[in-house]
């Protein structure tokens, strides 16, 4: 059996994009569940990060300290 492929109505420019695009699945909206699980990931990487630039800036601070430390002091 034949099936005839009735065009969308509302797609009627001619252009092929157009035409791909109207033979398409609709949007759906993802669930709440993924987008609190990328806020998760998200904020505990940026924990991390906060922390490894702390320890950095502290060590960096010591280090400058003890170069130049002798260097300030009359």
């Amino acid at each position: 059996m034949t099936v005839m492929n009735v065009p969308n109505p509302v797609e009627n420019s001619g252009s092929l994009t157009g035409h791909i695009l109207a033979q398409g699945w609709a949007d759906t909206t993802s669930s709440k569940g993924s987008t609190a699980k990328a806020i998760v990931v998200l904020l505990i990487g940026l924990g991390v990060l906060v922390l490894i630039g702390l320890v950095v800036a502290f060590s960096a601070g010591d280090l400058f300290n003890s170069l130049f430390g002798g260097l300030l002091k009359h």
